[in-house]
């Protein structure tokens, strides 16, 4: 029968003994670190599991730098990291790299080159918000609040064709911009004639969450092989260019056909048993130890 996919828990012990220069864990938020519905200290059932925060300190105490990756804005970014005791941050789905809590941000690609208004109110966010809504009717939804203080990435949920979606972008105009599906979410509950919600991200075209993750080893000067990371979604596996090992935890499968396309694409991915923060305790948990 043929091996789909690298298991974490068959591999564990080769990927721990080369991993004795870890420095960076980078990770993601929704669906990852936190449950689906953006808790730490809850898992997939809701039940109360408190394993991922116990962790923090040993990671801490062997100098290893936590940094979340997420479609967030810097500003919320702040604030989840603030509570868990981190620091460093990759924002907006690696539009932008931020240090000590805000102290210093760094822009992850020219964006004198971004000629459409994603701000709040701009002109091409409304239009743009117009276009899914009409071509995606009752499939998709964002709204002009989602997307304050954010600078470069626009919010959406929904479940739309995202091949659709960003021919419509390219025909309308927007060829520098495209939609990207981070995830499935139970953030928020719409009234959408959907059966699985995702959460996307619109967004330069290039940029993603390894943009972040280059610029950040290029400053901080590591190496590869200093770098893990891990994640649940199609975005989030382009983080395995950059990095050592890349861990996909096991809610990512639902997305299965699409994703095993992508993974075998890979020779340093591995899946997780475990699903959400599940999934991040057992890789954590294992290598911290």
């Amino acid at each position: 029968m043929e091996v789909k996919y690298r298991l974490f828990k068959d591999n564990k012990k080769k990927i721990k003994e080369n991993l004795k220069d870890l420095k960076i864990i980078y990770s993601d938020l929704d669906g990852t670190l936190l449950n689906d519905r953006g808790c730490i200290i809850k898992d997939y059932k809701s039940d109360y599991y408190f394993e991922a925060v116990k962790l923090l300190p040993l990671a801490a105490e062997k100098n290893w730098d936590i940094v979340l990756v997420s479609g967030r804005n810097k500003f919320q970014l702040r604030y989840n990291a603030q509570m868990i005791g981190l620091k460093n941050y990759i924002a907006e789905l690696g539009a932008e790299l931020v240090y000590d809590l805000g102290e210093e941000v760094h822009v992850t690609f020219d964006s004198q080159k971004e000629n459409y208004d994603l701000t709040y109110g701009g002109k091409d966010l409304i239009r743009i918000i117009e276009l899914f809504k009409k071509n995606f009717p009752g499939k998709i939804e964002s709204r002009m609040d989602w997307s304050r203080y954010r600078s470069y990435n626009v919010l959406f949920f929904g479940e739309i064709n995202l091949e659709k979606a960003n021919k419509l972008l390219k025909d309308e105009g927007y060829k520098g911009l495209v939609i990207v599906d981070n995830g499935f979410s139970s953030l928020i509950n719409l009234e959408l004639g959907i059966e699985k919600l995702h959460i996307y991200n619109l967004m330069p075209f290039g940029v993603n969450k390894a943009s972040g993750i280059k610029l950040d080893k290029r400053i901080r000067n590591f190496d590869t092989k200093n770098c893990i990371a891990l994640g649940d979604s199609l975005e989030d596996l382009k983080m395995a260019d950059e990095v050592k090992y890349f861990f996909l935890v096991q809610n990512a499968l639902e997305h299965k056909e699409v994703m095993l396309d992508e993974l075998r694409k890979h020779n340093n991915v591995f899946v997780t048993n475990d699903v959400m923060n599940k999934g991040w305790v057992e890789v954590i948990g294992y290598l911290v130890r």
